[in-house]
């Protein structure tokens, strides 16, 4: 259980035990903890009592000599429980600080620091948390012993905080190892996701989607648990969603993913997202939605990867005006550099 000491000022607490004291014309007045010990205030062997209550549990007793009210007592005794709780929610506060802070430092840690040197290929990505841990993750990976495969990931987690960034570290590392080694990104969302099931059981969920892309050919391998679709922006045509099946991660022991194949040519463009940017709102609560997101991609086609990545930043931006953002905003725009 927490001690007077550990929650109050000594210091500030004699302040406030020294005006209790010129108010009982001079009656010293000391602050003791339960186990006798003398925290701030006056020496008094004995006297007239006030137990101190904070959160349903005595912490300590104020003792004065004879001069002092019982009603001053109660009085004292009351600003020393505001006291307490203040203290009690500053610490409060600072430990939720402290939380944030290293939540931070895990899932900035998890951010790739440069992309991949592929040749004939460019990527861009951002990251905008709506608070100060994030669930999102993006990531692009060149797979063991195999440089001209490259993993492209786009991640979510179902909350926020030190345990969601636990999460999404656990199943970076869980799916880095899982692409390495699968037969493709189907396979090893399914393998990850059995090891959440079985090993890691929690009551936090991940959408992912998961691509392999061959560096030489531009073929793409998709897998998805339950994430936003892909979107292939052509150079010179619509755009075109990669719809792939697939549960969210860490739901069903059982589940099955599908996969699907895609193909960028000179040119096109890949770009990943997460619900941060077409659940966007603006002040009155209208959703950015698909219909806009297709048409600054629409109007971005043919251009190099990091124009892409900021026609939709700035436009969603733009949308959302001086409202509060409503949830994270990730993209990762993989380009096929024209011939």
């Amino acid at each position: 259980m927490t001690t007077l000491g550990e929650l109050v000022d000594p210091a500030a607490i004699a302040g406030l035990l020294a005006l209790a004291s010129a108010a009982a014309d001079g009656a010293p007045i000391g602050l003791y903890d339960l186990d006798g010990r003398l925290v701030a205030g006056a020496d008094v062997p004995g006297g007239r009592t006030q137990a101190i209550a904070f959160e349903d549990h005595t912490l300590g007793t104020l003792t004065a000599e004879a001069g002092a009210s019982s009603e001053l007592l109660a009085l004292v005794a009351g600003a020393l429980e505001l006291v307490l709780i203040g203290a009690s929610e500053h610490a409060g506060r600072a430990r939720v600080a402290q939380e944030l802070a290293i939540g931070r430092r895990i899932q900035l840690a998890l951010l790739p620091r440069h992309f991949p040197d592929v040749a004939g290929w460019r990527f861009a990505a951002d990251y905008e948390a709506a608070r100060e841990i994030g669930g999102d993750l993006f990531d692009t990976f060149p797979l063991r012993g195999r440089t001209d495969q490259i993993g492209l990931l786009i991640a979510d987690v179902t909350g926020k905080g030190i345990p969601a960034a636990l999460l999404m570290a656990d199943v970076r590392a869980l799916l880095h190892a899982a692409t390495d080694n699968a037969d493709g990104p189907a396979d090893a969302l399914a393998r990850v996701n059995r090891i959440l099931v079985a090993e890691r059981p929690t009551s936090l969920f991940v959408t992912a989607a998961l691509l392999v892309l061959d560096a030489q050919t531009g073929r793409l391998r998709l897998a998805s648990a339950g994430h936003e679709p892909p979107l292939v922006v052509r150079r010179a045509g619509p755009i075109e969603r990669l719809e792939a099946t697939g549960p969210i991660l860490g739901a069903f022991g059982d589940a099955s993913f599908e996969e699907r194949n895609a193909e960028l040519e000179p040119g096109d463009a890949l770009v990943l997202y997460t619900d941060g940017v077409t659940d966007a709102r603006d002040r009155n609560g209208v959703f950015y939605g698909d219909e806009r997101l297709f048409a600054t991609l629409a109007a971005s086609a043919g251009m190099a990867a990091e124009a892409i990545l900021r026609s939709v930043i700035d436009d969603v931006r733009a949308f959302r005006g001086d409202a509060d953002p409503f949830d994270d905003l990730t993209l990762l725009v993989t380009e096929r550099l024209p011939a």
